[in-house]
């Protein structure tokens, strides 16, 4: 009788034959003798578990030269650019990009504030980073009440434990009732603790959100999320709702946000936003307006995008 195979060698195996060979899931599992449907729950498994992490190259050429032309244009001291794709989303494409680079970036002793999205967590497949066991990251975002959402917690811990070391979390709700609840979780439930570690970040790295994809907006019926659109709100920041000029006093919703403000997130010694589509390209403007990005992180279409409306501002 053989020896009953182990789950998790197996799961590698398949992530080997699809990243490191290129074989399609029908052709995984007709070598592994599973079914497709098992391949496809095994490479995701892995991805979640940060077993399959991916490193590709910066191209060169076209894309230095268009990065260049943003950072003059906007006057952000790195951008950096990936290929896009006609009719697919850049999440995972910017993830990467913005994965190695923090590879790169994270010191010994350093405090990480992390916020939360798609782009995000695609960075963790390839963030590669050396044990930092004396580094700290810390969540800027409360998490969704309800089981199986998406958990802003979860990709700090992720983050932390790539890194071996600890995690500070933000545990409430994303949303709560009134101004006056947020200020008593905050002051009364040992949260002050990460508001004050959060004035002192040596990087915070974020996302930002078209209204269409708001946080925030889905605690919202549609009348509420109408009247903030003809208030002028072009999308959020850490959840957090912002104007074209990245002001966030206007909107009642920020004041009820578990979320670090942008103010503290604008007195980290870098900022980093990960954010691309070109429908983002209000909220990249808003979120460099308010916060002063240190990197912005982004597609190309959506690079262009940004600098041709530079340009027709000056014109």
């Amino acid at each position: 009788m053989s020896a009953p195979v182990n789950p998790r060698d197996l799961r590698l195996r398949a992530a080997w034959l699809a990243h490191g060979y290129g074989l399609t899931q029908a052709e995984i599992a007709h070598r592994l003798g599973v079914s497709r449907a098992t391949v496809n729950r095994m490479l995701e498994q892995a991805r979640a578990l940060g077993e399959i992490r991916i490193w590709i190259d910066q191209p060169e050429g076209d894309l230095t030269a268009l990065s260049l032309d943003v950072a003059q244009a906007l006057n952000i001291p790195e951008v950096i650019c990936v290929p896009s794709a006609p009719g697919a989303a850049p999440h995972a494409a910017i993830g990467l990009a913005l994965g190695r680079m923090l590879s790169d970036r994270i010191g010994a002793g350093m405090r990480i504030g992390l916020g939360w999205g798609r782009t995000l967590t695609h960075a963790l497949d390839a963030f590669q980073p050396p044990p930092r066991a004396d580094a700290l990251v810390l969540s800027l975002l409360g998490g969704q009440v309800r089981s199986g959402r998406p958990n802003p917690g979860a990709l700090a811990a992720r983050m932390a434990a790539s890194l071996g070391c600890d995690v500070m979390f933000l545990p409430a709700p994303l949303i709560v009732d009134h101004a006056d609840t947020r200020a008593r979780l905050i002051a009364g439930c040992g949260l002050q603790a990460l508001f004050d570690l959060a004035e002192q970040l040596d990087i915070a790295v974020f996302g930002a959100g078209d209204l269409d994809a708001s946080l925030a907006l889905r605690t919202l019926d549609s009348q509420a999320a109408r009247a903030l659109r003809d208030a002028g709100a072009v999308g959020e920041i850490l959840a957090q709702i912002v104007d074209a000029e990245g002001a966030s006093t206007g909107f009642e919703i920020n004041e009820r946000v578990m979320a670090v403000g942008l103010d503290h997130v604008a007195q980290a010694r870098a900022r980093v936003l990960a954010c691309g589509g070109t429908a983002r390209a209000p909220v990249i403007r808003a979120a460099h307006a308010r916060i002063g990005l240190s990197t912005l992180v982004t597609d190309e279409a959506t690079a262009h995008d940004l600098l041709n409306t530079r340009m027709e501002e000056e014109d």
